[in-house]
């Protein structure tokens, strides 16, 4: 009797429900599979009883059902590139098609391109035949599609399905920036074939900053990588790393700390995923030295441009404002408050001053040497000129720093903060000297925190963030481009207190009392004491 090596059928029942973990990572498979068939326009409809449907106008024929049926075919690995459009395919093997099984009991699959159509269903019953190497689907007798295009129906929902982390998810697919691909979602009662009533369509986020090319390794390696102007989700951070237009994992190639603002992708397509669902890469050679390549140019390239960008700006009546939050906020908690500021890094600001010499200088007292060695002379009169990176003009800053003769006297010039590094004096043709220090000025950011309940508060201002305020960890960032937040700061600095107010009160609310209505009551509570602490500090004023 000869020696045989045989597969239990239960391997593939072990494969196709153990493989993906959740609805949401099936949906995104799906609509990656309609984009490789060349696909222009997918509908993902959420039914009530929590069946999903995802249709397309990419419809197969017979050729292409064969190829549908064939698990484990690679002729998407060896077909890469698309037939009509010339997309390069996400998928390699085709075992997506059995994703379903890991949420759902049963798929029905509608198809139709030209006079061809069919209809079948997919389901658990299935597995225990695969093992011969073939099994034997029910083909339904149902009218065929109004259109060219392909229907799944995923039916028997084992779990409870969540429609906002189904849209949150296709929101981080890469073929969304594809040109000709749109993705529509939608709840419905009753499943109503390729109608876009009350869809949504979901949109890439587009995320403003400093742009960084990336070109390695012969052009074998190549993306972008994005500082961002503004704060970024925690599913918006790290670097996407592609094969092809699949992102198979989010990376900060060990700079965690460093690169909290850094999202964009890096895309090499000589990486090698994981079989069956794509989701981590396989740590070979070409990865080690794909991992290395990465790290280099983020320590050469990536990290030297994070102070191109900060992601606070606050004027000084918004700084007003925020202060007076906190205090409102932090006394109707009973708390007290903190102001905070953090060194983001430093600048050289050149500090110039208009000096007119002494006609006398061995009548002065002794000379005296400047911090950086040089040799200060007396004088009589002097006067600061603005510096040049101060964002004041000189008109403004002489206004500031003029004593009622026009000129300050010798030594009474104002300083700037911070390490002066070194002085340099330059005689006029009148006498005159200008001075020049150059001091090394720490930036710093502020926050605005509450020290018992842990927040800050933070603007940031992106036109494309649709958001008005998120939470992240104890930070509360508002978006200042939201209509929300213009139109109440133009109705003046109390309107936009109010409005702030209730934004982090709310924030506050939801993570003492997530489950609702406490948190409402409590918000509430807390924006009305709040709001009758200001305005009495305001009578008392």
């Amino acid at each position: 009797m000869p020696t045989e090596l045989k597969v239990h059928p239960s391997f593939f029942k072990e494969f196709a429900t153990k493989t993906w973990v959740s609805p949401t990572e099936i949906v995104k498979e799906l609509v990656e599979n309609a984009f490789d068939e060349d696909a222009t326009r997918v509908l993902v409809t959420v039914l009530q009883n929590g069946s999903i449907a995802i249709e397309d106008d990419a419809g197969m024929d017979q050729y292409g059902m064969d190829k549908f049926l064939l698990l484990g075919s690679p002729h998407k690995k060896i077909e890469s590139i698309s037939p009509k459009l010339k997309r390069i395919r996400t998928g390699r093997y085709g075992t997506g098609r059995l994703s379903f099984l890991t949420s759902f009991e049963s798929m029905k699959i509608r198809t139709k391109r030209g006079s061809f159509s069919k209809s079948i269903v997919i389901d658990t019953n299935v597995l225990e035949k695969l093992y011969t190497g073939n099994a034997k689907l029910d083909e339904l007798k149902e009218a065929s599609l109004k259109r060219d295009g392909t229907e799944l129906v995923m039916s028997g929902a084992k779990i409870a399905i969540d429609m906002f982390k189904i849209m949150k998810e296709i929101r981080k697919l890469a073929v969304l920036r594809t040109p000709m691909f749109e993705v529509y979602v939608k709840t419905a009662d009753k499943f109503r074939e390729w109608n876009f009533d009350g869809a949504q369509i979901v949109r890439a986020p587009d995320i403003q900053g400093h742009h960084i090319a990336v070109t390695l390794d012969n052009g074998r390696i190549s993306g972008e990588i994005i500082i961002a102007k503004r704060p970024l989700a925690e599913e918006e951070r790290g670097i996407a790393v592609m094969v092809g237009n699949h992102i198979v994992t989010r990376s900060n190639f060990g700079f965690d700390t460093k690169l909290n603002r850094v999202t964009g992708h890096v895309r090499c397509d000589s990486l090698t995923t994981r079989f069956a669902d794509k989701s981590a890469i396989i740590e070979d050679d070409e990865y080690t030295k794909f991992n290395q390549l990465m790290k280099t140019f983020v320590i050469d390239t990536v990290i030297p441009g994070l102070t191109e960008y900060e992601d606070v700006l606050i004027t000084r009546e918004e700084s007003k404002i925020y202060r007076e939050i906190d205090k409102v906020l932090g006394q109707a908690m009973v708390d007290t408050l903190e102001l905070e500021e953090e060194v983001q890094g430093y600048e050289m600001v050149e500090v110039k001053e208009r000096v007119r010499a002494a006609p006398k200088v061995e009548d002065k007292p002794e000379h005296k040497t400047s911090h950086a060695g040089r040799q200060i002379e007396d004088y009589d009169e002097i006067k600061p000129m603005a510096p040049e990176s101060s964002g004041m003009s000189k008109a403004d800053h002489a206004r500031q720093h003029t004593t009622e003769s026009g000129v300050y006297e010798a030594g009474a010039a104002p300083e700037v903060p911070g390490e002066v590094v070194d002085i340099v004096d330059e005689t006029q043709a009148d006498g005159t000297v200008i001075r020049t220090r150059k001091v090394r000025k720490p930036i710093l950011k502020k926050t605005f925190a509450l020290k018992r309940i842990g927040y800050k508060v933070i603007p940031y201002e992106d036109e494309t963030d649709s958001r008005y305020s998120f939470t992240t960890e104890n930070i509360v960032f508002v978006n200042k481009a939201n209509p929300t937040y213009r139109a109440e700061s133009s109705r003046g600095d109390e309107f936009l207190m109010r409005h702030v107010i209730s934004i982090v009160a709310e924030a506050v609310a939801q993570e003492k009392h997530p489950e609702g209505k406490e948190a409402l009551e409590l918000q509430n509570r807390l924006v009305a004491e709040a709001i009758r602490i200001h305005d009495t500090n305001v009578l008392k004023r």
